[in-house]
């Protein structure tokens, strides 16, 4: 779909706003959010204009955008309402730009301008949800992560080092999920990850905040992030003297050095990682900087790297194959990759602090690495501790 998307060009209109709250705005339903308040970057988008899928290259220079999307864990095993890999141009983008929020409407060329002021006129302000109906967790599910956890540390050997085992946290309301207060409650949470909501074919909305990058290129400059090794928010210093968490780690740091090679000229890696500290847990952060190759585009390598260490496993490849016959759920986008493409620009984040709202249920999902020196039960601890952000935003109260 996206060829023909590339022989196609589109125009916008564009209007200045009072509104500074942009998941107020409403008048079609949310397609898109992209939000890091660390960053200065606050998109929302409205309806659909224009959407492509595949493993084809995204029409980067159309005029109009940014696109919106990302793709799946595992081209095998997708989400039945949602494409492995989907890309959205909204028909009404909103953002906050510092000092004002600007709306965009997008339509086909040969769109007509009233018809795309109609569109504008169409956003209007939503009264947010303040009171958030009672949510109840289904089930426990240690027992069977447990199980998991030791079949494999049972699988570990010379020819896979390390699992990344994840698991599903089912829950349900009497209401359903409030989506933008979700969200607005993990952007406070989380000012510092990236918050995000891509829209199902079904309706379902799969949200989250991730603070870990695939990609972020502008012109030839290529960033990605080394993110493994976790621990308490409040006991992070013991993993830069953790032997385990530094080996899990620097598993990860070899797998997207080694990966990077073909296609960058250079490459800049610290030396020694650094805490990165979130709201709940602390990770060992090493961030890897690159200069592409003439002819190398950022979503070319992002999908090279894709999945990483830090969300299959090492090597990537083997990994993937033990996780999809022995996890009891299908991952869908869930440590897939999410985020927007430019002109001249693409940020995809690791998809992952996430969760799948239909209604009154949700799907979060968690999940921890696994390595010589894990056990069942500390695993299944860091998984509780990293649930607690999205549990929380939720409505969860016992976290």
């Amino acid at each position: 779909m996206l060829q023909a998307l590339q022989r196609q060009r589109f125009v916008a209109v564009s209007r200045v706003s009072d509104e500074g709250a942009l998941l107020r705005l409403s008048g079609a339903p949310l397609s898109v959010v992209w939000v890091n308040p660390s960053r200065g970057i606050s998109m929302v988008g409205l309806g659909v204009c224009a959407e492509g899928g595949g493993e084809v290259s995204l029409p980067v220079e159309l005029p109009a955008g940014p696109w919106f999307g990302g793709w799946g864990f595992d081209a095998r095993r997708p989400w039945p309402d949602f494409d492995h890999e989907r890309w959205v141009l909204p028909e009404v983008l909103a953002w906050w730009n510092g000092r004002q929020t600007v709306l965009l409407a997008f339509g086909a060329e040969g769109a007509s301008t009233v018809e795309l002021e109609r569109r504008l006129d169409a956003v209007e302000e939503v009264e947010p949800i303040v009171t958030r109906a009672p949510v109840r967790r289904l089930g426990d599910g240690r027992a069977a992560y447990e199980r998991l956890v030791g079949q494999a540390l049972a699988r570990l050997g010379p020819e896979v080092s390390k699992l990344v085992v994840a698991r599903a946290i089912e829950l349900e309301s009497d209401a359903p999920f409030p989506e933008r207060a979700v969200l607005k409650a993990l952007e406070a949470r989380n000012p510092s990850c990236w918050t995000f909501l891509v829209r199902g074919r079904d309706g379902a909305a799969f949200v989250g905040s991730s603070p870990e990058l695939l990609c972020e290129a502008r012109g030839r400059r290529y960033c990605t992030d080394a993110l493994a090794g976790t621990a308490p928010a409040d006991e992070g210093e013991r993993l830069l003297a953790s032997e385990k968490d530094q080996r899990e780690h620097q598993a990860v740091v070899d797998e997207l050095r080694a990966r990077l090679d073909g296609f960058v000229t250079r490459l800049e890696v610290p030396p020694a990682p650094a805490l990165k500290r979130l709201s709940q847990v602390a990770h060992l952060h090493t961030p890897i900087t690159a200069q592409l190759r003439e002819g190398v585009t950022a979503l070319e390598v992002a999908r090279a790297l894709h999945p990483t260490p830090a969300v299959a496993g090492s090597p990537p490849a083997r990994a993937q194959e033990w996780l999809g016959s022995h996890e009891d759920f299908v991952r869908g986008w869930y440590t897939g990759a999410v985020g927007a493409v430019g002109p001249d620009s693409v940020t995809l984040a690791v998809a992952l602090r996430s969760a799948v709202l239909r209604g009154a249920r949700a799907t979060a999902f968690v999940g921890a690495g696994v390595v010589r020196g894990s056990t069942p039960e500390s695993e299944w601890l860091e998984t509780e501790r990293k649930a607690r952000t999205m549990l929380g935003a939720l409505g969860v109260e016992d976290v």
